[in-house]
């Protein structure tokens, strides 16, 4: 009788195990869900391209900070009005090093406002001109003392124009070079040593992300020498005559970013 009832019960579970089939697939595959990656951004490129040209307009809230090599882009739109009107703070031998120590009222520093008979520190007269965009121009006339003291120089310097105009966008120019035959040229100041100075501030402008202006380009030679028909300086051959002064302008009005525009 034992046997009888253990044969049914087994029969009757081989049974219920062929009325349940195969179990049924869901829906859930049992993998986990793939992550969606987004693509890196590309690193930022401080070189500025040419672009289409925009109107002197855009430029009625920049401010120019540089040498005497500056003195003449400032005089050329004096005249011409290319720019529109932005704020000039450049002065003879003005260098970046020489602009960290000089205190406000020195007549090395540029006169802001034109006529007023100031002469503010750089920061503070750039946080008066309300300036959005800041182009430099400096180290021609500190180089010769070191390319990496040149280069921490304006780095410091920038901060501190920064710490008061801290929405200002930052535009690093590249010294123009010295035409092949300047008389200027020696072992420490050179077309090499403006190149390694320019080098390494492009480098620094990727790092801050500051854009950078090769307006060298526009004024150099095959040799990368300045062009003597853009110079006319035959004392020093480093500064620019009305017609580099025009270069410049051109080449500033087609090479501004587009995310500013």
């Amino acid at each position: 009788m034992k046997r009888c009832l253990t044969g049914f019960l087994a029969l009757l579970l081989l049974l219920s195990l062929c009325a349940c089939g195969e179990p049924q697939q869901t829906e859930q595959t049992g993998q986990e869900p793939e992550e969606t990656t987004q693509p890196e951004e590309p690193p930022f490129d401080p070189v500025v391209p040419a672009s289409q040209a925009v109107s002197a307009d855009w430029f009625q809230d920049a401010a120019f900070i540089g040498d005497s090599v500056s003195v003449m882009l400032e005089t050329y739109n004096d005249s011409y009005g290319r720019l529109s009107s932005p704020a000039f703070f450049c002065s003879v031998s003005l260098s970046q090093t020489g602009a960290l120590t000089y205190s406000a009222g020195s007549e090395r520093l540029p006169e802001y406002p034109k006529g007023s008979g100031r002469h503010p520190r750089l920061e503070d007269g750039v946080a008066e001109s309300g300036a959005k965009k800041i182009y430099i121009m400096l180290g021609m006339n500190c180089i010769a003392g070191g390319v990496d003291r040149a280069c921490q120089d304006l780095v410091t310097l920038i901060d501190e124009i920064l710490a008061k105009s801290p929405q200002a966008a930052i535009f690093i120019q590249s010294v123009t070079p010295m035409t092949a035959d300047s008389p200027r040229a020696d072992d420490s100041l050179n077309n090499t040593t403006i190149q390694a100075f320019n080098t390494q501030m492009q480098s620094i402008c990727q790092e801050r992300e500051w854009y950078y202006v090769n307006v060298a380009e526009a004024l150099s030679d095959e040799t990368g020498c300045l062009r003597a028909d853009l110079s006319g300086d035959k004392a020093m051959g480093i500064h620019l005559n009305y017609d580099g002064a025009a270069a410049w302008t051109d080449y500033l009005l087609t090479h501004v970013p587009e995310a500013l525009k």
